[in-house]
């Protein structure tokens, strides 16, 4: 309950910052579209729309659930000028993103709101078409933003903004040609680094997961596990489609080949709960027949048995870096030659043996 009192009590703090930077006159939103803007529930808004009624900021329900904007009170007021207000591009919805990404928007939010600022995740439908540009254009004159975070953006997104001049920061790998800042683990020197845990443990051939994202992250990883550079070592690319019965397939299929692979990277955390089960129920045990590392380790991946190896990447350490990003970009400082890459902590775990 205090939990909940409190994410109201934000809410209709943000709503007032928001009314008071003049962002909507007249007619308020409905409770639908400010959940989603706000990445809240609707029983949430509701509550903190009661508030902001009683407190003569808001007039009662009108047609649907919109309400008349009546006056702002003197003490809540903010200038424009001094309301930071960050745009968030996802392509995915808020209860969809991983355990460590939904950490990260959390803090961000709350360092934001210290500073009198918001947070606002948008994902809408057409983020990963193939020419996403005209309606980039009208979302960002429709929602004006500081600066915006872009996560797993496209090449097209990327170059629109990098055209645009528009203050925004890549949280992630930045496509080809693309002169953005950005911020993201070095994903090529972290698998690189876990192809040497499986060789030192005589792995020759190492199976890694590529999931149907076209990612520059994971490329990336495939090109470092792939540049190890010992004797007689190397990498099967397994392609598999976002689904659990195309990565078993995919599995099934990489374990006909010859040689057979001894060892699996995992470049998503749901690929190697997966592929675990799987393997379990085939009688291959992990790691006694078959080694795993998850270079992107999740909290729920700590209630498997064995518990797996990887790397962890903590969300509070990374939010301070994107804040202090923004700032920088927001006053004018694109900050591109400062560090780029996160250093992410080894999870040394019991999924890796020798090879048999």
């Amino acid at each position: 309950m205090p939990v909940r009192g409190n994410l109201v009590v934000e809410c209709a703090r943000v709503l007032a910052l928001r009314l008071a930077a003049g962002e909507w006159l007249g007619m308020l939103p409905g409770e639908r579209a400010l959940a989603e803007l706000l990445g809240v529930g609707r029983d949430t808004v509701r509550l903190a729309l009661q508030q902001l009624e009683r407190e003569k900021v808001l007039g009662p329900t009108q047609a649907g659930s919109k309400r008349n904007i009546l006056i702002v009170p003197s003490a809540r007021v903010t200038p424009r000028s001094q309301f930071l207000r960050i745009g968030m591009l996802s392509p995915r919805p808020l209860e969809q993103l991983s355990q460590p990404m939904l950490f990260e928007v959390d803090h961000l939010r709350r360092a934001l709101s210290e500073r009198g600022g918001s947070l606002d995740l948008f994902a809408p439908t057409w983020y990963e078409q193939k020419n996403p540009t005209r309606s980039l254009a009208q979302l960002v004159e429709k929602e004006p933003c500081n600066a915006w975070i872009l996560f797993r953006s496209s090449a097209q997104i990327q170059r629109w903004f990098g055209h645009s001049n528009i203050p925004c920061l890549i949280r992630g790998y930045p496509q080809a040609q693309v002169e953005l800042s950005h911020l993201d683990v070095d994903w090529a020197a972290t698998a690189r680094h876990a192809s040497g845990r499986l060789w030192r443990q005589g792995h020759q051939r190492v199976g890694i997961f590529i999931p149907p994202e076209a990612l520059q992250g994971v490329a990336a990883a495939v090109k470092g596990a792939s540049e190890l550079g010992e004797p007689n070592f190397s990498v099967l690319e397994i392609h598999e489609n976002g689904t659990v019965d195309g990565l078993v397939h995919a599995l099934s299929k990489a374990l006909k080949q010859s040689p057979l692979p001894t060892a699996l990277i995992a470049t998503r955390a749901r690929q190697t709960v997966t592929a675990m089960t799987w393997l379990a129920s085939k009688g291959i045990q992990v790691p006694t027949h078959m080694s795993i590392v998850s270079l992107a380790h999740e909290p729920f991946l700590n209630h498997l048995v064995p518990s797996v190896s990887g790397y962890y990447v903590d969300p509070e350490t990374v939010a301070k870096q994107v804040i202090r990003r923004i700032e920088s970009l927001v006053t004018g400082h694109s900050n591109r030659s400062a560090h780029s890459w996160i250093t992410p902590h080894v999870v040394k775990g019991e999924s890796i043996a020798a090879a048999r």
